[in-house]
C-alpha cells in the first residue's frame, strides 16, 4: 500500500514539474515576442535557428568549405563576411602634437 502512495505522489510531482516549465516557456515566449515587436530584435533562439539552417544547407551543397563563406560566423571565413562590407565606421581624427604635456612616471 506505501508503494502505491510513494508512486501516486512521484507521479503527481513529476507532472507538476513538467507544468511548471511548460508555463515557463509560455511564459518567455510571451515575452521574447512582445520584446521582439517592441524593439525588433529578434530573439536569440530565432538567431540560432536561422544560423543553424543557413549552415545545414550549405553543408548539404557543399560540404565544410562551402559553409565557411556563407557568412555564418566571420571566424570561419577567409576575410570579412559579406554583411560586413556595407558598414561605414566613424573614426574622431585628433592632431597629435609631439611637444604636448605628458603625464610623468612615478
Amino acid at each position: 500500500m506505501s508503494q502505491l502512495i510513494v508512486k501516486i505522489f512521484m507521479g503527481l510531482l513529476g507532472l507538476v514539474l513538467v507544468l511548471f516549465l511548460l508555463a515557463a516557456l509560455g511564459l518567455y515566449t510571451v515575452w521574447a515576442t512582445l520584446r521582439w515587436l517592441l524593439t525588433g530584435r529578434k530573439p536569440q533562439v530565432v538567431m540560432v535557428w536561422q544560423q543553424f539552417s543557413t549552415l545545414r544547407k550549405n553543408f548539404g551543397e557543399g560540404g565544410f568549405r562551402a559553409a565557411q563563406g556563407s557568412g555564418f560566423s566571420g571566424t570561419w571565413g577567409r576575410g570579412p563576411s559579406p554583411a560586413t562590407d556595407d558598414q561605414v565606421v566613424d573614426v574622431d581624427v585628433r592632431e597629435v602634437v609631439e611637444d604636448a604635456p605628458r603625464l610623468t612616471q612615478k
